[in-house]
């Protein structure tokens, strides 16, 4: 990861025009985004600021805009969900997307290695190169890092917005227990690549990173095609908190874990209809079927982490 304090390589003039799609309620919680504004405004930066009002907007407003004038890249301000919707707002189109790492959590700033600096944000974005990243592809809409169903899927749809608002992602915490105290485990069925698997849990990771700095699929990469896919058991409460104790020890094999990698095309099934997540918030319930987007996405990311992803 990049230090903020290391200078970063600049091209010879910034980005012209961006447009910032900014999430309010995410934005209360820091001065991160007014200050890296006024950082971008000195570089020269002309900004155009979208303020969105509820789900959805955060796409919408990118459509309506790229639709209206030309912008040198979109700039999604927020956490993970308002960088979704932005990133489908845009998806299809030339413009890069770049991020102010607002938000409960932001797991796409840790991977690219954009730290929470007023200074290193506004120069990646007015100077940084942009980089294709491979996305992924469910019920016509992109994602970016993962896909979750099983135990993390109820988690995130039943997680209270105002006690996410007041504690953060302690929210998520206190809806886990509450998951694992009152409920029995999920049952899936997870078909990946025409074989078929069950599971209690099941990830689909684009990316390395999952609930913070964890390393749930250290094989998985934003610029590699494909996916990795985690299988959790857990036929019974006790076998889900083992399980799941599994995880954050990072001791995956000897609980039964399976790692699927390089996969291409995975269905999601079960019983119930059980809910998933996407990139963090509720998306859908099941069944649901993902697949590698045939068009990627270019994301503007600190000068070394692009440099790395040349060699």
């Amino acid at each position: 990861m990049q230090n903020p304090s290391e200078k970063i390589e600049e091209t010879e003039t910034p980005r012209q025009k961006v447009l910032v799609v900014y999430n309010p309620i995410a934005g209360s919680r820091s001065s991160l985004l007014a200050k890296t504004l006024k950082k971008l405004e000195t570089l020269g930066v002309q900004v155009a600021l979208r303020e969105t009002r509820g789900p959805g907007d955060g796409e919408t407003l990118c459509r309506e805009a790229l639709g209206q004038e030309s912008y040198s890249a979109v700039v999604a301000a927020g956490g993970d969900g308002t960088i979704n919707e932005v990133a489908n707002g845009l998806w299809g189109a030339e413009t890069p997307l770049g991020i102010i790492p607002l938000g409960t959590v932001n797991l796409l700033a840790m991977e690219m290695g954009l730290h929470k600096d007023p200074e290193q944000v506004a120069r990646t974005i007015a100077f940084s190169p942009a980089r294709p990243i491979n996305v992924g592809l469910v019920n016509e809409r992109v994602f970016l890092l993962m896909v979750g169903a099983g135990f993390d899927g109820r988690v995130v749809a039943g997680v209270s917005s105002s006690l996410k608002n007041i504690i953060g992602k302690g929210a998520y915490a206190v809806a886990g227990l509450a998951e694992i105290c009152f409920n029995s485990p999920a049952k899936l069925i997870v078909e990946v690549d025409g074989s078929e698997y069950e599971a209690a849990w099941a990830v689909v990771s684009n990316s390395s990173l999952y609930g913070g700095r964890f390393a749930l699929a250290p094989s998985a990469n934003l610029q590699s095609p494909g996916f990795t896919v985690s299988l959790i058991p857990g036929k019974t409460q006790s076998g889900l908190i083992s399980g799941l104790t599994a995880v954050w020890r990072d001791r995956k094999a000897q609980k039964g874990w399976k790692q699927l990698h390089s996969v291409t095309r995975i269905t999601l099934r079960s019983v119930q209809n059980e809910p998933a997540q996407m990139d963090g918030d509720y998306f859908a319930r099941l069944p649901l079927t993902i697949t590698q987007a045939p068009q990627s996405i270019d994301l503007i990311m600190p000068q070394r982490h692009a440099d790395a992803l040349m060699r």
